[in-house]
């Protein structure tokens, strides 16, 4: 007679659904309701599971989040990317996908727009981690171009800093006002094209730039 086999992989996939709930819950809370409504309670009413698997799952209500954010972000995203395909070279063609992926990304997901502003406005030890990993990957990108840019005025880390930080506000100035920046419709494909395009311009000059004075 055959022995029949238990059924050990049942358990390995409802725990695999019921964290991928618990991950989907910190998600739809943080476009419905924001960061400050992220708390245990909620997230398990949402994901209709018991708050103990939090804790069992990702040690805290913490580690979700944490787990959330890291799988989520538009950098970690892109960090993935490049494990799969290593980038050996940082060309401004390279650059201003990545840029403009990180506008497409940040425009369409309120998600991640809510944790930006959570960013900006409390210390959280969660989101510091984030963003000690989004500089170590962003450290990794900016040696692959050092070359380009040694030995010249072209300062290649700030001008970069100045663009992320102005496509964050972009976004989220849309998002709240829904109006125009220096008369650039920012919510409209037109506008959309020139801020791209002005991206282009900016990354170019800075390797052209360099360039000339390396001559």
């Amino acid at each position: 007679m055959k022995r029949r086999q238990g059924n050990t992989q049942e358990p390995k996939r409802d725990k695999q659904k019921s964290m991928q709930k618990l991950l989907h819950s910190v998600g739809a809370i943080l476009q419905k309701d924001g960061y400050k409504a992220l708390k245990a309670n909620n997230i398990a009413a949402h994901a209709k599971l018991d708050k103990k698997l939090i804790y069992n799952y990702f040690g805290s209500l913490g580690g979700l989040i944490d787990a959330y954010l890291k799988k989520n972000d538009f950098w970690k995203k892109t960090e993935a990317i490049t494990e799969k395909v290593p980038l050996t070279d940082l060309k401004p063609d390279t650059v201003v996908e990545i840029l403009k992926g990180q506008f497409l990304f940040l425009e369409n997901s309120v998600e991640m727009q809510h944790i930006i502003l959570w960013e900006l406005c409390e210390k959280n030890p969660l989101l510091r981690d984030i963003l000690e990993e989004r500089e170590r990957f962003g450290e990794q990108l900016f040696q692959l171009s050092d070359k380009y840019f040694k030995g010249t005025s072209v300062n290649f880390r700030a001008i970069n800093a100045l663009l992320v930080s102005a496509i964050y506000y972009i976004i989220l100035h849309a998002r709240y006002n829904n109006n125009t920046i220096c008369g650039v419709s920012t919510t409209t494909e037109k506008g959309r094209e020139q801020l791209f395009k002005a991206i282009e311009q900016i990354i170019n000059w800075c390797y052209r730039e360099a360039a000339e004075e390396r001559k």
